[in-house]
């Protein structure tokens, strides 16, 4: 006796899946400068990436994809390439002059269960 439902393909479940892969906009202009700066630290101080990946502990390609744009890293792994770069967070995003607008101003999905508001909040400003 089987305990778990059986697997159905709806269309609830095709959107699902259209709608993840709708949402990976990745590269972006926020990755891309991002990779583009690590890049050129990492040139700078003439380390390959498999000598920054070995150093900082991460994966030679995941370093790739970094410079690339194509990931979207966390803080505590660029903290730690930086730290083996010899630079800081504030270095790294010093050049970058670029943010990201939520969905409400026209800026995309980030992943597929992003929570969305149907409309813009008020501000609450005094006059």
């Amino acid at each position: 006796m089987s305990l778990t439902a059986p697997q159905k393909k709806d269309a609830d479940s095709e959107t699902l899946a259209l709608r993840r892969r709708k949402v990976r906009q990745i590269p972006n202009t926020v990755t891309r400068a991002i990779g583009q700066q690590l890049r050129t630290f990492r040139e700078q101080r003439g380390m390959t990436q498999l000598e920054l990946a070995m150093s900082a502990e991460v994966e030679r390609t995941r370093i790739s994809k970094l410079e690339l744009g194509l990931v979207n890293p966390s803080a505590l792994t660029l903290a730690t390439i930086c730290h083996v770069l010899g630079i800081t967070l504030a270095d790294l995003f010093a050049e970058i002059r670029l943010s990201h607008p939520p969905t409400t101003e026209g800026g995309s999905l980030r992943r597929a269960n992003q929570a969305v508001l149907d409309k813009k909040p008020v501000s609450k400003r005094a006059s």
